[in-house]
């Protein structure tokens, strides 16, 4: 579940991120150092605030933190050595930590555990990792199905604060149980999955060995994954004997969840609520699109200050008034007269809507279905976007024009319904393009190590990205033989993956 580590030290102590800056999100830092340390015998905080959450985490504490082993001293005295580090991820943490921790005491898990989104994601609801682990927990996509996270084109679960919270509760009690009640087996577990771990407790039991964590064969990042927990709770334990300060972190609630009935259009929500569109992405970050999911009941997180109004807005404003428009996602057998009849709409604000030149649509392809003629011509619900109609010109070309308009070819071939790069002079396209803000919140660098058996094809397709732009950005030959261990650099983004 943990990030892919990456670099040359010969023992790394964290993989992490290190700012907030969108290009490095996904860069991560390995360290070294002086690995003759011994581990104080420290005394525990017993008293503290009431009000103070790191008190309450403290007193909520399952795990042995005395005679810790010098690979967690190591990792401690990095996290003391680099107190930016600490400051960004408790700054992150703030608006989800209460909560995380309020829902680990009611399942009567170690209060240590709020810490572990520190160690998958830096508290980062957005992260995503090259083995395609998203959210603060860091659900694979095949771990989160069987923990019941959902994914479509509208909503990816494993960013849903309240939800990927509740799989990882149910997934840590049932690796807790499954590897006879002994939590940092669980955790290991948890980072290099449970079948690894049972099978270096079967080798160490054969052999007459000893069968705990510290004892058994574990993958790199896993022999560094748990002592960064443990680290972190030992300094959280006794900030003041390291010499450190933690922030105040109130013990009550950031954000009010409120469960929606119906479909609506996000930025009508935060025009309603008036909250601020940052911390809406950052408490919001599952839906996928500008309205959330058609079907189903889904919730929303605000501030209390926020909330209020919107509970009263859901009370008094009809139904039709909180989206201006359906988006529908093509499936086989789609006709544009069989989408407009469905809906009651006719064709031609259908195809003004979205910008057709032709009747072909393909699977997957997200048709805006308007509700009155007045929203045919195209306000975008997210004013992070913007959309461009172009008229193709002589000497044009598909990439000439992505490049132009700082997008992609793929991008380009889904939004207009093209299967080849062939474009015809006085053609129009849609082009939908991120403002500034967005490319910000959503777009991250990542640095990719290629494995045994990828091709550009592969790689392109597991980010959703078109080979011509990776080969770009890498100056590399779209013929040019990939090398296992090669590093390449990609622009993923988190909200199309």
């Amino acid at each position: 579940m943990g990030l892919e580590q990456s670099g040359s030290a010969p023992e790394p102590v964290a993989a992490i991120l290190v700012d907030a800056r969108p290009e490095e999100h996904l860069n991560q830092v390995e360290h070294s150092v002086n690995t003759e340390l011994v581990v104080p015998i420290e005394e525990p905080v017993n008293a503290g605030d009431p009000d103070d959450l790191w008190q309450r985490i403290r007193l909520g504490y399952q795990l042995d933190l005395s005679n810790l082993p010098e690979s967690v001293a190591r990792q401690r005295k990095w996290y003391i050595d680099n107190p930016h580090y600490l400051k960004a991820v408790f700054s992150r943490a703030e608006p989800f930590i209460y909560y995380i921790t309020d829902q680990l005491e009611q399942a009567g898990l170690p209060l240590e555990l709020a810490l572990l989104p520190i160690v998958e994601s830096t508290y980062d609801p957005l992260a995503y990792s090259p083995s395609h682990a998203a959210g603060l927990w860091q659900f694979i996509p095949s771990t989160a199905k069987q923990f019941g996270l959902d994914r479509n084109p509208w909503y990816d679960g494993r960013r849903d604060i309240v939800s990927s919270t509740n799989a990882a509760i149910k997934y840590l009690t049932y690796l807790y149980n499954r590897f006879d009640n002994d939590w940092l087996l669980a955790l290991a577990a948890y980072n290099s999955g449970e079948g690894y771990v049972s099978k270096s407790i079967s080798k160490n039991r054969k052999a007459d060995k000893p069968l705990d964590f510290w004892s058994i064969r574990l993958p790199k990042e896993t022999r560094n994954y748990v002592p960064q927990l443990l680290a972190l709770a030992s300094l959280i334990d006794t900030p003041s004997a390291h010499k450190i300060e933690l922030p105040f972190i109130a013990n009550a609630p950031y954000f009010e969840i409120i469960e929606l009935e119906h479909q609506v259009a996000l930025q009508t929500v935060m025009e309603v609520s008036g909250m601020d569109r940052s911390l809406f992405n950052r408490l919001n970050p599952a839906f996928r699109r500008s309205t959330t999911p058609p079907t189903g009941q889904h919730t929303l997180l605000f501030p209390y200050e926020n909330a209020n109004s919107f509970r009263a807005a859901l009370i008094t404003t009809s139904q039709k008034d909180w989206i201006p428009h359906t988006e529908y996602a093509v499936v086989a057998g789609d006709t544009l007269s069989q989408i407009a009849e469905k809906f009651g709409t006719p064709l031609s604000w259908i195809n003004v809507r979205n910008n057709l030149n032709s009747s072909r649509l393909k699977i997957g392809q997200i048709l805006i279905i308007p509700h009155d003629e007045e929203t045919t011509t195209f306000t975008s619900a997210n004013p992070s976007f913007k959309n461009t109609r172009y008229r193709v010109v002589r000497g044009d070309s598909l990439s000439q024009i992505a490049a132009r308009f700082k997008t992609s070819v793929k991008s380009l071939q889904q939004q207009n319904g093209l299967r080849t790069d062939a474009i015809k002079i006085d053609q129009y396209l849609n082009i939908r393009t991120a403002t500034n803000r967005s490319t910000d919140e959503n777009l991250r660098k990542l640095s990719y190590k290629v494995r045994s058996g990828d091709s550009l094809y592969m790689i392109a397709a597991k980010f959703d990205l078109n080979i011509r732009d990776i080969t770009n950005w890498n100056k590399i030959s779209r013929d040019e033989y990939l090398q296992p261990g090669q590093r390449l650099t990609l622009f993923i983004n988190r909200l199309r993956i």
